[in-house]
């Protein structure tokens, strides 16, 4: 009998006992019923190879490193841009403010000079577009004596800072240091009457005054003769 053919009989001869063995029959057919043993094998009554699969790669879902940095570069260039938007806002806001609060300072400081009782005809003289000197407030009566004198180029320029004192009494003009004679005349107009009366009389001083020209009496006297008319005309506008 050849080596093979023994363990064979041996084999068969084990089988027999194990079956033979109540114990081990018990065993198995536990083991056989269940079928949750994956390592065991009911058709020799062993141990099989048991095959586990191998992990798998899948990693879960995660905010990566670069999205986050892309999302919070996107937040903080948003946040940004809000910021610049509010502070040129903010900006634009106080500039027209701060404009319109100096507007409405400066037409209420002139209606103020304009109807202020305390401007003294020595605040008037100062405001006046050329330099004055005299000691007699009263214009009016200095140009007068300096014509009866035959001193007719003084006495134009008497008679013109006294116009122009005049109008800004009666607030036909607001007199300003800085402005000059055109501007005076535009606030007239020089289109009206008062506007031609008050013209000729400029004229005349801006030839004494700038020109140092002199004037006789005939012209003098076509500027002088025409107060009553000027008076009345400043008077009418006045309010």
């Amino acid at each position: 009998m050849t080596p093979a053919a023994t363990n064979l009989i041996a084999h068969s001869l084990s089988l027999a006992a194990a079956d033979a063995d109540p114990s081990v029959e018990a065993g198995r057919e536990a083991l056989g019923h269940w079928n949750r043993y994956p390592w065991y094998d009911s058709a020799t009554d062993g141990v099989r190879r048991v095959e586990i699969p191998e992990p798998s790669n899948w990693d879960p879902p995660s905010w990566g490193s670069s999205y986050r940095f892309d999302f919070l570069d996107g937040v903080l260039q948003w946040g940004a841009w809000c910021l610049l938007a509010l502070v040129l806002g903010l900006g634009i806001y106080y500039l027209v403010r701060t404009y319109l609060d100096r507007e409405e300072l400066g037409g209420t400081t002139a209606k103020r000079d304009r109807s202020k009782p305390d401007s003294t005809d020595a605040d008037r003289i100062e405001a006046l577009p050329f330099p004055m000197r005299t000691e007699n407030l009263d214009l009016l009566e200095e140009t007068r004596n300096l014509g009866r004198q035959g001193h007719f180029s003084r006495a134009i320029i008497c008679l013109y800072s006294y116009q122009l004192i005049h109008l800004d009494r009666q607030q036909r003009i607001r007199l300003t240091k800085g402005k000059t004679n055109r501007q005076y005349l535009r606030e007239v107009g020089p289109g009206g009457p008062l506007g031609r009366i008050l013209e000729r009389t400029m004229i005349a001083f801006e030839d004494v005054f700038f020109g140092n020209h002199t004037i006789d009496r005939v012209r003098f006297e076509s500027c002088w003769s025409r107060l009553d008319e000027f008076q009345a005309l400043a008077q009418q506008g006045a309010g």
